[in-house]
């Protein structure tokens, strides 16, 4: 496979819009809830937290490949890991997709599927945006128990 800068700034852009958004989506719903059960945000920050880390393990799951005994490709393949983006997007990440889709030029759209990365990289990246959010809550905003 060789390297093409094109289809590596589409994925950049694709994974790095998706976990930005996530993460803010993550934010507003946590803090919602933590104010709403008299917490505030320093419930906010501990629930961003343990979901950014349940999340990253998740996440670290759905990266590796598909076992060749499983039918996987010794290769990598197509069927999951880190470069793949044969899964089909739901929820955020098909709206986010779909947003990217509106707002980016031509050139900078990906032609299919393939020219996303996998949900597991996305979601794997989300997930360290969300932990460094609650970090930044913490030590930058002073935000703590």
């Amino acid at each position: 496979m060789e390297f093409d800068p094109r289809r590596f700034g589409v994925k950049t852009i694709d994974a790095v819009v998706y976990a930005v958004s996530l993460t803010g989506v993550v934010f507003v719903v946590t803090a919602l809830v933590s104010t709403l059960a008299g917490n505030g945000l320093p419930g906010a920050k501990w629930l961003m937290f343990f979901l950014g880390f349940a999340m990253f393990g998740y996440a670290s799951l759905k990266v590796r490949p598909k076992a060749a005994w499983k039918g996987g490709d010794e290769n990598g393949g197509t069927d999951g890991g880190l470069f793949s983006g044969s899964d089909e997007p739901v929820g955020v990440e098909k709206l986010v997709g779909n947003a990217l889709d509106a707002v980016l030029p031509p050139r900078l759209r990906p032609a299919n599927s393939d020219e996303r990365p996998s949900s597991g990289v996305k979601l794997l990246l989300a997930s360290v945006c969300i932990l460094a959010a609650s970090y930044a809550m913490e030590v930058v905003f002073g935000i703590n128990y």
